[in-house]
């Protein structure tokens, strides 16, 4: 008689607790959100951000999918196979299928793993030498740099679904024959051009930000360098529209140097975040959203700024909170 009485007792505070257990578990909060960005951009209503969450530190690396109202969607760990425990916090990439409605991971020493919105894993490619970024082209194929190189390296790839490489380009005799500034990162001294992003043009041409070099270039379909650039410092993650630079991250200070409409020149937007620790800096997403608008993922926060710095959303991570955690890739889409 008495378990007779407890269990309908218990089965309510289940019903009652559910919603509570629901909001303590979401570690996302969005402390802006100007409604008049969705007047500017009707079409983030629907919007997602998927992010590499290290939050659960020593259990491995997870993508976190969220929405402008900061909801928890959905969480799934990254399986032990397809990420290197030595690389978890240096250089993993992320990006969205449009066609296909799927997220890529990316882990160096390892390759890119594909996943369903729910977090199976649906295609794998081994390729160990690559990092940072994964760009899919609208022919299929992934575009990607490498960081941690070598002289022998290459420091871009291009590879179809298959694995198959479609194009390389190693910098060895460029960087023989250029003048450029050196800066070496206490965290990849070794690396010879820290290449930390890749993108290709719709002319077919492609984009290198070689962070070590202080340098973005631009190669032909060749691997013929037609255009370089000096940078003060460390470029990272490239923003192309047709065939010419739109923007790019930097850092010291973490920042991002945005083309302008009005004066159709680049200026710089300061990520101001207080930050301590040996590494206080890191390589920031970044995507064009359209009108003056760009979604970037700092160290503490992801954003949608414009080209003036204005913050018109913020999301932060009770977990996330600094180096050598923090928040990592992330990339926003919209279908």
């Amino acid at each position: 008689m008495l378990i007779k009485l407890i269990a309908p007792y218990l089965a309510s505070l289940l019903i009652f607790a559910s919603p509570c257990s629901i909001a303590l578990a979401n570690p996302l909060k969005v402390n802006d959100f100007d409604k008049g960005l969705l007047a500017q951009l009707p079409n983030l209503r629907n919007a997602k951000i998927a992010f590499i969450d290290l939050s659960a530190k020593k259990l491995g690396p997870k993508i976190t999918i969220t929405n402008l109202e900061g909801s928890l969607l959905e969480s799934f760990s990254i399986p032990s196979d397809r990420y290197s425990p030595k690389w978890t916090n240096w250089g993993p990439g992320i990006s969205y299928d449009v066609k296909k409605q799927s997220i890529w991971f990316l882990s160096p020493q390892v390759g890119l793993t594909e996943f369903n919105l729910k977090g199976e894993a649906i295609q794998k490619i081994n390729f160990p030498k690559a990092s940072h970024r994964i760009q899919i082209t609208s022919e299929g194929t992934f575009v990607m740099p490498y960081s941690w190189d070598t002289e022998e390296d290459s420091q871009i790839s291009e590879v179809d679904a298959n694995g198959v490489v479609l194009f390389q380009w190693k910098g060895k005799e460029f960087v023989k024959k250029s003048a450029h500034a050196n800066s070496v990162a206490t965290t990849q001294p070794s690396s010879y051009t820290a290449t930390t992003s890749a993108v290709k043009t719709s002319a077919g041409n492609y984009y290198l930000s070689m962070a070590q070099k202080n340098l973005i270039i631009k190669l032909n379909k060749a691997g013929e360098v037609i255009w370089q650039q000096g940078v003060s410092t460390r470029p990272h993650t490239l923003v192309v529209k047709d065939d010419g630079l739109i923007g790019y991250s930097a850092r010291f200070p973490n920042r991002l140097v945005l083309m302008n409409d009005d004066c159709h020149c680049f200026k710089e937007v300061v990520i101001d975040e207080p930050i301590g620790g040996k590494a206080p800096t890191r390589s920031l997403s970044l995507q064009y959203l359209g009108k003056g608008l760009w979604f970037t993922s700092g160290v503490t926060a992801l954003y949608i700024l414009n080209d003036k710095g204005k913050i018109y959303w913020k999301l932060e991570h009770d977990g996330l909170r600094g180096r050598p955690i923090g928040f990592h890739a992330a990339v926003l889409f919209t279908n």
